[in-house]
């Protein structure tokens, strides 16, 4: 007996006998949770582990650490976002990713002017130099843990956009580690932040972008 001659009431039986339950996933808001302890520890790594900035008596609580910890739950807001993307059916807006991808610039923009405002330290004759690329450096590799958890996190679900979900991903990490790693960070001068903090955030984002279209 060929498979074309097989009842359909057992080969009915036959698929049913392999199915398994799925467990239903946590909505976003619930699963971005699993990214709080990373989050914390981003937070704070770079200050414990280096130094904090010499100017946080000047900036103040709402501009230092104030600042970071809203800084890091726009990282996590964002990360939610990727994770709602990834659940078919409840796919990201345009409208909503526009707001998502200016809330992060302008998040970073603020918070460098107005910290230059308040304590202008500039960053001179170093172009390209040492303290550029510790910034690049430190921020982006801070960044790889929480993108690599995020990016599982999405994978266990079924994103039918799966680059823009890495891309979302790579957003929040890389503000994640920004958060802490602006902490360390001694020059305020915007040329420094825009030229090395947020080409790593880029850089962060370009590669949950790659990652992320990998995963199917």
């Amino acid at each position: 007996m060929n498979d074309l001659e097989i009842p359909r009431a057992a080969l009915r039986d036959a698929v049913a006998s392999e199915l398994r339950p799925v467990p239903s996933l946590a909505p976003p808001h619930l699963r971005v949770l699993w990214m709080a302890p990373i989050a914390l520890v981003l937070l704070i790594l770079a200050p414990v582990v280096f130094s904090v900035r010499a100017d946080t008596a000047r900036l103040g609580w709402l501009l230092s650490r104030g600042a970071s910890f809203m800084e890091t739950l726009i990282g996590l807001g964002v990360i939610a976002a990727a994770l709602r993307e990834a659940v078919p059916g409840t796919l990201v807006s345009r409208r909503g990713i526009a707001w998502i991808s200016a809330t992060a610039v302008a998040s970073v923009a603020v918070i460098t002017l107005v910290t230059w405002r308040v304590s202008p330290t500039p960053l001179r004759q170093d172009g390209l130099g040492f303290v550029w690329r510790v910034c690049v450096a430190g921020t982006f590799l801070s960044a790889l843990p929480a993108l690599a958890v995020s990016l599982t996190l999405v994978r266990r679900a079924f994103p039918l956009r799966p680059a823009l979900a890495g891309t979302l991903c790579g957003v929040g990490a890389g503000l994640l580690a920004d958060s802490g790693w602006r902490m360390f960070c001694h020059f305020t001068d915007p040329g420094h932040v825009f030229g090395a903090h947020l080409l790593a955030i880029l850089l962060v984002t370009a590669a949950g972008a790659l990652l992320g279209s990998r995963q199917r």
